[in-house]
């Protein structure tokens, strides 16, 4: 009951706050909430990066970006939902698996409070459109839980609250056509890669997540300079590829977030790391895409197997981490300062970066532990305070710790008391990293 009553509050303020707007006594500039976009445009990188991430830097993203089989995997294996079929064999198990989950996310997403600890969702493709036959987008029956996100963006905006941005994978750029002429490319740009873009823009999206996997066998020739690693030439069109994919995001002023997955868990995980910062650097510079508008994700390059780590003492897996971090940002300010800040940038730094965590899946379960990703986004956001003014590095949470199991399970028991206690836990662990992402070492 108490729920439904700060629900009611709530519903009763916004309507208050639309009624004095029609009256014309508004709280900010605009008739809509500001894009990201806008954001990174209108105010300086330390600005901007505050805006988004308050000023401690202590909210951060929600991934739930999920492809459809994952999301199956989810449900049957970690919630155990069980259905007729429980490895989903069944088009109808299928459905109405999906359809459960969205409508607990849409109630996990039906939170207040929730936005005080994160201001980034990204979405799958399936969350926004589905594509028929013939290739062509229609709306999706099945996109409750973005539409409550886009209510409560909406309802942030209207109470003069931090906002908060939804951002979507986009699993095909890579198998988009691509042409060295000039003039065919951007007939290709403006004929294919810019339609999904647009309709992106048009659902109301404010940044697309490209994710790269660069595999396990870069080479590197031990005769060159450790900051011009050579690597297959595969790998230079595959960042040539990223950057280009980056430039048709900002075409459409949609921010792009790039996550690079490189070897982390290897003794020469610098190497590989300096040479992805130096790389994919050159390569947005090179198309004129504005770096200031550009967030980054990596995993950090650790250099010792997951085993290795657990076996480590907190005090010694907290060091690993710091010194890790403070490589990584070095590794950042040195590859994105060798570039004109004034070409195509107002300067030389980037929107953000964010510390990937690793898998808990699969036979060999790679994922960090906790108290080490958060010494190496402390190490990352001691220097980055100190020589660029601003934290840089932000949290991204997934099903690790955020959706964890529990949520799911929690839904599935007790009516609405069950789902009452998944939306508050699944808060709560957002609020947790909130506190640990600000408290520091």
């Amino acid at each position: 009951m108490m729920s439904l009553s700060i629900e009611m509050i709530v519903a009763a303020l916004v309507a208050a706050a639309i009624i004095g707007r029609c009256n014309g006594f508004t709280s900010a500039a605009s008739a809509s909430p500001p894009t990201m976009w806008q954001i990174l445009g209108n105010d300086n990188t330390a600005a901007a990066f505050t805006t988004i991430f308050d000023k401690e830097g202590s909210r951060g993203e929600y991934m739930d970006g999920y492809s459809n089989a994952a999301m199956m995997e989810r449900c049957c294996d970690d919630y155990k939902w069980d259905y007729t079929t429980s490895h989903h064999n069944n088009n109808n198990d299928d459905e109405e698996v999906a359809k459960e989950r969205v409508d607990m996310m849409s109630h996990l997403y039906n939170n207040t409070q929730l936005w005080r600890y994160v201001s980034m969702v990204a979405f799958s493709h399936h969350y926004l459109m589905d594509d028929d036959d013939d290739g062509e987008y229609n709306n999706n029956n099945n996109n409750k839980a973005y539409e409550t996100f886009q209510r409560q963006k909406e309802q942030q905006y209207q109470l003069n609250l931090p906002p908060i941005f939804g951002g979507v994978v986009w699993d095909d750029w890579l198998t988009e056509e691509d042409d060295d002429d000039q003039e065919e490319e951007e007939v290709d740009i403006i004929n294919n890669n810019l339609s999904t873009l647009a309709l992106y823009k048009e659902k109301g999206i404010d940044y697309v997540r490209i994710h790269c996997n660069f595999g396990d066998d870069i080479i590197i020739d031990g005769s060159e300079d450790k900051d011009q690693l050579l690597t297959p030439s595969n790998n230079n069109a595959l960042f040539r590829k990223l950057a280009k994919a980056a430039k048709k995001c900002q075409t459409n002023e949609l921010v792009p977030l790039l996550l690079l997955q490189l070897p982390w868990r290897v003794p020469d995980a610098d190497d590989y790391f300096h040479w992805a910062m130096n790389s994919i650097a050159n390569e947005l510079q090179m198309v004129g895409v504005d770096c200031n508008k550009v967030f980054l994700e990596t995993r950090p390059p650790i250099g010792i197997s997951a085993q290795q780590e657990e076996g480590m003492s907190t005090i010694l897996r907290q060091e690993l981490g710091l010194k890790t971090g403070q490589t990584m940002f070095d590794a950042i300010k040195t590859a994105f300062q060798q570039g004109e800040a004034t070409t195509y940038s107002r300067s030389n730094y980037i929107a953000g970066f964010c510390v990937a965590g690793g898998s808990t899946k699969g036979e060999f379960p790679t994922a960090m532990q906790d108290d080490t990703q958060n010494a190496v986004r402390q190490g990352i956001r001691l220097k980055a305070a100190e020589e660029w003014g601003y934290d840089v590095c932000f949290w991204e949470m997934g099903a690790k710790l955020m959706l964890q199991p529990k949520v799911g399970r929690l839904w599935r028991h007790n009516g609405q008391d069950g789902r009452d206690a998944a939306r508050e836990l699944f808060c709560v662990n957002a609020r947790d990293m909130a506190d640990e992402i600000k408290a520091g070492l």
